[in-house]
């Protein structure tokens, strides 16, 4: 599930955004002031921030953008007639969306969905399943499902229970026909994710790890090492797209 925080100053504004929602698809963590924020977003991993006008005002957004560029900002506010120097700040500061409260409660999990960074994992990554063989039904759909749950649950129990499936039939059906096995295919969406969060210089290699349930540093960094012959740090330093790049590039060497 792709977790959500928001700081924002009126709760007519929070109750609304909880009801637009669904709390099983779009879990919203609530910031009570701007240290609570950054408290939260120390311990979980973020799909989205939403923020109201007073922090789209103040120094939170300036704190936001230097720290956490890369987690994607929705501004979700009032609609009023003197908000043009917001709306040209929100630009300059590279805000993802803009909400409007009243109007776009409907349309905010599609606005979520496109701009948060399961949406970007997702067209980053789901491209890459002809090149990797991926030619069946069900091994889109694992593969669908993997990049989706990269910084949550990645099991291969769990997943084989999505499916319905025993865990061994799992990895042989995702595995067919030359495709790379499924602990390679979890181990490279995990990676896309350590991409996504190292990109933010509020984040540390440990907090990657932690963030994202790897068992510590040394296991992360032999992740990266295994898959993508790189650092855990230097993993920080190529997009997600450059990271499907070098698996493609290298799947011939230990993918099967």
């Amino acid at each position: 599930m792709a977790a959500v925080a928001a700081l924002l100053e009126r709760r007519p504004a929070i109750l609304a955004l909880r009801k637009a929602l669904p709390r099983a698809d779009w879990p919203l963590f609530t910031a009570r002031s701007p240290s609570h924020l950054a408290t939260l977003i120390q311990h979980h991993c973020f799909d989205a921030i939403i923020i109201g006008h007073d922090a789209a005002r103040g120094p939170v957004l300036d704190a936001l953008r230097r720290d956490f560029p890369a987690i994607p900002l929705v501004l979700y506010v009032p609609a009023r007639s003197d908000d043009a120097d917001l709306l040209r700040r929100m630009h300059r500061e590279r805000v993802a969306a803009l909400a409007i409260e009243g109007m776009d409660e409907p349309v905010l999990p599609r606005f979520l969905a496109r701009h948060g960074l399961t949406g970007r994992r997702l067209a980053d990554l789901m491209p890459l399943a002809e090149q990797l063989d991926l030619t069946d039904e069900l091994q889109r759909e694992v593969w669908r499902l993997i990049i989706i749950d990269a910084p949550y649950r990645l099991e291969t129990q769990w997943l084989a229970d999505q499916f319905e499936l025993r865990r061994e039939t799992l990895s042989r059906r995702f595995a067919a026909g030359g495709a790379p096995s499924l602990k390679r295919a979890i181990d490279a969406a995990r990676l896309a994710a350590v991409a996504q969060l190292l990109g933010n210089p509020g984040y540390r290699v440990e907090d990657a790890a932690r963030l994202l349930g790897f068992s510590s540093i040394s296991l992360l960094q032999q992740t990266a090492r295994r898959t993508l012959g790189v650092s855990a740090r230097e993993v920080a330093t190529l997009e997600v797209g450059k990271i499907a790049e070098a698996l493609v590039a290298g799947r011939g060497r230990g993918w099967a």
